[in-house]
């Protein structure tokens, strides 16, 4: 089974169960002592298969999930690309 991103410029993304994906989520710590600084921290990185600390089975739901709490993903080990969740239109079990 594949699940299908559709993004808002209608580019579509196919995700297999076997495809690696890594996802981050932007932070501030302008709280800190050392400044004003912005970074990103990686909350998954592996095979979409690999995401047992999801329980529901339904693997649309395990897409939405991931890609709901971050901010931005990459698909692919060697990716040079990130893509900012907030382009997705839509996700769709194929």
């Amino acid at each position: 089974m594949s699940i299908i991103i559709t993004f808002l410029n209608g580019e579509k993304l196919r995700i297999k169960p076997d495809t690696y994906i890594r996802t981050s989520k932007a932070l501030s710590s302008r709280f800190s002592d050392e400044g004003d600084t912005y970074y990103l921290e990686q909350i998954f990185e592996g095979n979409f298969k690999d995401g047992k600390q999801y329980n529901s089975i339904d693997e649309v739901a395990k897409i939405e999930g991931l890609l709901g709490t971050s901010d931005w993903f990459s698909v692919g080990k060697d990716s040079t690309k990130s893509i900012k969740t907030s382009s997705i239109l839509s996700i769709e079990r194929e």
